[in-house]
């Protein structure tokens, strides 16, 4: 189963907070469309939209690498790992490939014939926050043809304060924390949505790129890596790659054929580290061809109070579909781990296990069909408050399970090898 802070004498930032702050005209560039991300139970409960977020994007600042050969070997790897853009100098631009945006910083106001070359060499320059809250900005905006950006390294709450005025200048903002901290990436990226400004943050890993895309829900537009390791191309696309993923999981309708009591087991709860919608559950099954769609434990039942981020899973021995088409064991689960999280509609999200609860209890062996003649099975606790999926999307307590009756749950051609699926003949019974 399945990336100098320097004084700004023409413009007064606002605090962040200062909503009589007004924006000054943007280019036309400066405005994406995107789709807005699932709703959680959180925003369904607070009636509250989420915001349209854009396809993540990474960049690649070569500029400080001085060998041909290594950059240029990280430079044939980026188009073909989620890398939209190059910081180069202008030795390097010239052999960047034309699928590439091609980035430079400039220091200080550049000279008209300077501004020329910019504009002939290169998509995007970021200009230092004092040029662009300068006269001479305003005066020339409209000579310089490619995007137009700013870079903000934030130190102090002086500089984040800057940061947050220049979203309401530019289309773009590159910005550098010196603490791990995220918050102050969170204040950027609010003021930043309201103004349409894209925000990209310098990062110094993968695994702080994946942390970036995450902030505030929406994420950093894009990340930007300086970085003499061709592995961190390869880690870094591998990261845009899920980030950007469209989540779903066709699901289809199944037929209880029995059930039947099978006695004493250990069974394992899976406690998630997210509220779970009134229509989202995992896909569990005995068998790598397939399996059925497990309520969590969000509906009421009496006697007891919900548990939103739990799904009463079943059996050790039973796969859980994680992402990327792969399944765990129930017994190998941990902390930390993903698995995938369906709706009764198809989307699909990861989601990161916190806790996995194993106890001895009864169980239910619970057999259904799919259309094509598929087989499958999944044994759960044998309890009134377990539930499945109907093909309706209610949810179906597992004791009232007869045969005939429809649940929600996919198939797929068997075969597993930790996890990962495999060709190869395989008689699962």
């Amino acid at each position: 189963m399945s990336k100098a802070l320097k004084e700004t004498p023409d413009i007064n930032p606002k605090a962040p907070n200062d909503s009589t702050t007004q924006p000054t005209e943007k280019p036309a560039e400066a405005k994406a469309s995107g789709t807005a991300t699932p709703v959680s139970s959180l925003n369904q409960a607070k009636n509250k939209p989420i915001a349209p977020v854009r396809s993540k994007y990474a960049w690649f600042d070569i500029s400080s690498l001085t060998a041909p050969e290594q950059w240029g070997a990280i430079v044939q790897a980026l188009p073909h790992q989620k890398f939209t853009g190059v910081v180069a100098n202008e030795q390097q631009v010239k052999q960047l490939p034309p699928t590439l945006d091609k980035i430079t910083y400039v220091e200080g106001t550049p000279s008209p014939d300077k501004l020329a070359a910019l504009n002939e060499a290169y998509n995007i320059i970021i200009l230092e926050p004092s040029v662009i809250g300068s006269s001479w900005f305003r005066r020339n905006r409209e000579a310089i043809t490619c995007k137009i950006g700013t870079s903000v390294n934030v130190t102090d709450p002086e500089s984040l304060q800057l940061a947050v005025a220049m979203t309401h200048e530019v289309s773009l903002l590159i910005v550098e924390f010196r603490d791990d901290t995220k918050i102050p990436l969170e204040i950027v990226l609010a003021d930043a949505q309201n103004f349409g400004t894209e925000v990209v943050m310098k990062v110094r890993d993968d695994i702080e790129a994946k942390v970036v895309f995450g902030v505030l829900e929406c994420g950093a537009d894009g990340v930007l890596i300086a970085s003499g390791d061709l592995g961190q191309v390869y880690a870094v696309g591998e990261v845009i790659t899920s980030t950007g993923q469209k989540g779903g999981q066709p699901l289809q309708k199944l037929t209880i054929v029995r059930t039947e009591h099978v006695g004493m087991g250990d069974r394992a709860c899976i406690d998630l580290t997210s509220y779970l919608g009134l229509d989202e559950g995992v896909l569990l099954g005995s068998f790598s061809c397939g399996g059925i769609l497990a309520c969590s434990e969000t509906h009421p039942l009496p006697y007891m109070p919900t548990r939103p981020f739990r799904i009463n899973a079943g059996s050790l021995h039973t796969y859980v579909l994680a992402p990327d088409n792969r399944t765990w064991y129930l017994s190998d689960l941990r902390s930390g781990m993903e698995v995938l999280v369906v709706s009764t509609s198809g989307k699909a999200r990861r989601v990161s296990v916190g806790r996995v609860k194993i106890e001895r209890r009864p169980l239910l062996y619970i057999e259904a069909r799919a259309e094509d003649g598929t087989t499958l099975n999944v044994i759960m606790q044998e309890d009134w408050h377990v539930r499945v999926f109907g093909t309706e999307g209610q949810p179906i307590n597992i004791t009232t399970l007869k045969p005939g009756d429809q649940v929600l749950g996919y198939t797929m051609d068997p075969g597993r090898h930790v996890g990962v699926k495999v060709d190869e003949l395989i008689i699962e019974q």
